[in-house]
């Protein structure tokens, strides 16, 4: 693992300061250009470090009981530079690995910041836009004339269905517009825009490939299994495992960037797979992504009902972190109400609450455990080690969630092998056991995931 650390002067013990952040205060880190501004009077420590956090997607660890009061004011200062002058006499460390970079702060040793901080609460509103969907029998022409008359462009449309995107000029317009919308009669239901976070595990790691096939899958996809929805990034898995796929959607237009690792998409099919070897069904790709940083919530509406239009059933959700959108949970408790299975994670954020779509009512959340998926999350296999599983350091645990399966998958990826971490893979795991449930053991889909929520039922449960 490549380590690059960058020490600051050691300090005396300190208290943490119980200053709050002020209203004036701002960070604007521009990860990329390697440049920081900050304006920043008598914040806490922690109050600090979510939203570093927030701004770079750095995994950031405290010492406990480390704690000191910022007050700074600077422009286009380095990240290294920014840091020693916000943290003043405590010490940090950065160390990246597969391209996930961790900061630790503390006052004496860097195994010594052992408390996570989470990053600060998002607002995933996308202010400048709103969603709508039409009352059937409203008419084609219905979206045409609201948005005119509204100022708006309609900048995604789904008419057989009568779901739009509408953006406007600035965010005010934004919030008149959703509120004509709501007392519109030809309107069902209007709601905001929210980003979805382009989803990455909480680890990946290269590693030497083993002797012989990493694991074995029977060649023969099941013939009459459900096909399993993976609505995710794109997927571009070695040759191998292309016979069970079928033909990817992508409801993006967008083609996603080469990249040097697997693909988030092609290490969750890969997953499945595994917890589905004995009997595999096929799996149908939905890319919601394509080249995108993050991607929006009528994106993933429009992917999942691509894929339930498609016959997927159950739907697997490795994503997550999007504002609650009322339109996304109606769609998801609407199409459940119809038997569709849904699969979501967690997250990776430990104490962050609630996370959409796993907090959905009829979602099946699911959070991660300790231990290295070898088949079905039912099977004695899954279980390295036996007893209890415990609680991956990384996972969210929030009061809904309820399975946890094993956090920790191998894939196989440009002749290499990786490792890797997080909700995401623990999410499609289970996924991939409740069809291999039902292609082996000829269970239906309900009866499946019954079996798995009392096989391996969260610890928040």
């Amino acid at each position: 693992m490549k380590r690059t650390w960058f020490p600051v002067i050691v300090c005396l013990a300190l208290l943490l300061a119980g200053a709050s952040t002020r209203a004036k205060d701002s960070l604007n880190w521009r990860v990329k250009q390697n440049q920081v501004d900050a304006e920043i009077e008598r914040s806490g420590l922690i109050p600090l470090l979510k939203k570093v956090a927030l701004a770079t997607g750095w995994k950031v660890y405290v010492e406990p009981d480390a704690g000191t009061t910022v007050s700074v004011k600077f422009k286009n200062l380095s990240q290294d530079e920014a840091l020693a002058r916000m943290l003043g006499k405590l010490n940090y460390a950065k160390d990246q690995s597969n391209g996930i970079t961790r900061l630790r702060v503390y006052c004496t040793l860097p195994s010594a910041a052992t408390q996570i901080v989470p990053p600060e609460k998002k607002d995933y509103r996308i202010a400048n836009e709103d969603l709508v969907k039409l009352k059937h029998g409203a008419g084609t022409n219905a979206i045409d004339k609201l948005a005119k008359s509204l100022g708006a462009k309609i900048t995604g449309r789904d008419d057989r269905i009568g779901l739009y995107r509408l953006q406007f000029a600035d965010a005010d317009s934004a919030a008149a517009g959703l509120q004509s919308l709501a007392s519109d009669p030809s309107v069902a239901a209007a709601d905001s825009n929210y980003l979805v976070d382009r989803p990455t595990p909480a680890q990946i790691t290269q590693v030497p490939n083993p002797p012989g096939a990493l694991f074995n899958i029977n060649p023969q996809p099941a013939a009459n299994g459900p096909i399993v929805g993976l609505v995710d990034t794109s997927v571009d898995p070695p040759d191998q495992f292309k016979a069970y796929m079928l033909n990817p959607i992508n409801v993006t237009g967008q083609t996603d960037t080469p990249t040097d690792t697997p693909s988030h998409g092609t290490g969750m099919l890969e997953t499945m797979l595994q917890a589905m070897a004995g009997d595999p069904s096929k799996i149908l790709p939905v890319d919601v992504y394509g080249s995108g940083e993050s991607t929006s919530t009528y994106d993933v509406m429009e992917g999942i009902l691509a894929a339930v239009n498609a016959g997927a059933n159950p739907i697997n959700l490795s994503l997550g972190g999007t504002g609650d959108s009322t339109m996304l949970g109606s769609l998801i408790q609407e199409a459940s109400q119809k038997g569709i299975v849904f699969v979501a994670a967690a997250g990776n954020t430990p104490g962050e609450g609630d996370v959409y779509p796993a907090a959905y009512p009829g979602v099946i959340s699911v959070t991660a455990s300790t231990q290295t998926l070898t088949g079905p999350i039912t099977s004695g296999s899954a279980n390295v080690g036996g007893g209890q599983p415990q609680l991956a350091s990384y996972a969210n645990d929030f009061p809904g969630t309820a399975v946890i399966a094993p956090g920790t998958s191998m894939v196989q990826w440009n002749g290499q092998t990786w490792v890797i971490e997080g909700t995401s893979p623990a999410t499609a795991g289970t996924t991939g056991t409740i069809a291999d449930l039902v292609n082996q053991d000829h269970l239906t889909l309900s009866q499946a995931v019954a079996q798995v929520m009392k096989a391996s039922p969260a610890p928040s449960k």
